[in-house]
C-alpha cells in the first residue's frame, strides 16, 4: 500500500470515531493532505462536511453491497445516519445485522477502508495524470447511442462533466471521423446539433478528419459543479462510415457506455468490444476475444470505467 493510501486509511479511521462525519469536531479530524484530495483545504463546518460526504460517496460507489452498508454505518453516512449512537454502538448494530461478532465487523470495516483508499488513489491519480485540473473539467459519465438504422449514421452523445477550475463558461470537444477503408474521398463531413445543455458556439473542421466543437455553457459553473449536455453528431448521407465507434479520451473519463443499433437487414458478421486497446491498432480491424452478439433488435452494448489516454474504448465490426 502506498504512502497516500496509508494516509487515507488513517483519516478514515479517525472519521469513524464518535458520531462519524456528523461529529462537531470534523475540522480537526482530517489532515490537510486528505482535504486536498477533494479540494477542501480552505473549507470548514457544513461546507467541509458536504464536500467530504460527496467525496466519500464516490469512494463507496464501487464497493460490494455488504461493504457499502458497513462503511455507511461506520462513518454515519446517509441514508443510515444515527445521531445518537457512537462507534461502538454502531459496530454492535452491524454485528447483529450480519450475525457475527464485533471483531469481524472491525475487519470488514478495515477491508472496506483499504478498498476505498485504493479507489481514491486510482481516480485522483487518473485525473491529475490527464491534466484535467489544468483543462478545467473532466468527464464523469459519457453515454453514446450510435444509430446505423437511419439513412445516415447518427450518434446521440450525452456527457456529464465535473468542473475542476474556479469558474467555467465554455468547453471545447473534439471528434475524429476516420475514413472507411473503401472510401477514396479527401474530406469527411460531420454535422453537430446541441440537443440541450448550452449553446453551440461553433463547430469547425481542423483537418480532413478532425472536428472541433465549442459550447457556451448556460451559466458560469463553479468548482466541483456537475453539468450535463447532449450532442447529436451526423455523418452526411452517402458518406461511408468506418466500421467502429471508439472513444480515445484526451482528458479524464470515468464511465463510458455505448450502444450500437445496426440496421436489421445489415447486421455485420462479427462484432467485438475494444477495451483499452492502443489507438493505433484500431484501423487494423483485428477482432478481440470479446465478441458481442446483436440481439433481436440488432443492438449491442458495452460499458467501460476509468478510461486511459491514448487507448481506444468502443465497439468494432466486420462483414467478413
Amino acid at each position: 500500500m502506498s504512502d497516500v493510501e496509508l494516509a487515507i486509511v488513517e483519516n478514515l479511521k479517525r472519521l469513524r470515531k464518535g458520531h462519524g462525519v456528523l461529529s462537531v469536531d470534523l475540522d480537526g479530524r482530517i489532515t490537510q493532505d486528505f482535504r486536498q484530495l477533494f479540494s477542501a483545504t480552505a473549507d470548514s463546518g457544513d461546507e467541509l462536511r458536504a464536500r467530504l460526504v460527496a467525496y466519500l460517496e464516490d469512494l463507496v460507489l464501487p464497493l460490494p453491497e455488504q461493504l457499502t452498508t458497513v462503511v455507511r454505518v461506520a462513518l454515519n453516512l446517509p441514508p443510515v445516519v444515527d445521531r445518537q449512537r457512537k462507534l461502538e454502538q454502531r459496530k454492535e448494530h452491524l454485528a447483529e445485522q450480519f450475525c457475527c461478532d464485533t471483531r469481524t465487523i472491525v475487519r470488514r470495516i478495515d477491508e472496506a477502508f483499504d478498498l476505498m483508499a485504493h479507489n481514491a488513489v486510482r481516480d485522483h491519480g487518473m485525473i491529475v495524470a490527464l491534466g484535467a485540473r489544468d483543462q478545467g473539467w473532466y468527464v464523469d459519465v459519457f453515454d453514446a447511442v450510435l444509430r446505423l438504422d437511419q439513412p445516415a449514421p447518427e450518434a446521440i452523445e450525452r456527457s456529464t462533466i465535473v468542473v475542476t477550475a474556479r469558474n467555467l463558461d465554455r468547453i471545447v470537444t473534439s471528434t475524429d471521423v476516420p475514413r472507411h477503408p473503401e472510401d477514396r474521398g479527401t474530406n469527411r463531413g460531420l454535422s453537430r446539433e446541441l440537443m440541450f445543455g448550452g449553446l453551440l458556439e461553433d463547430s469547425a473542421q481542423s483537418s480532413p478528419t478532425h472536428f472541433r466543437t465549442a459550447i457556451t455553457l448556460p451559466r458560469t459553473l463553479g468548482k466541483d459543479s456537475r453539468h450535463t449536455y447532449c450532442l447529436i453528431s451526423r455523418i452526411p448521407e452517402g458518406q461511408p462510415m468506418a466500421p467502429h465507434y471508439v472513444c480515445v479520451p484526451d482528458r479524464a473519463c470515468r464511465h463510458f457506455t455505448l450502444l450500437v443499433r445496426f440496421h436489421s437487414e445489415r447486421v455485420p458478421a462479427r462484432v467485438w468490444k475494444l477495451d483499452g486497446v492502443p489507438y493505433r491498432t484500431i484501423d487494423e480491424r483485428i477482432p478481440t476475444s470479446d465478441l458481442l452478439v446483436p440481439d433481436r433488435a440488432a443492438e449491442v452494448s458495452a460499458q467501460f470505467r476509468d478510461l486511459k489516454p491514448n487507448h481506444g474504448y468502443g465497439i468494432q465490426w466486420s462483414d467478413e
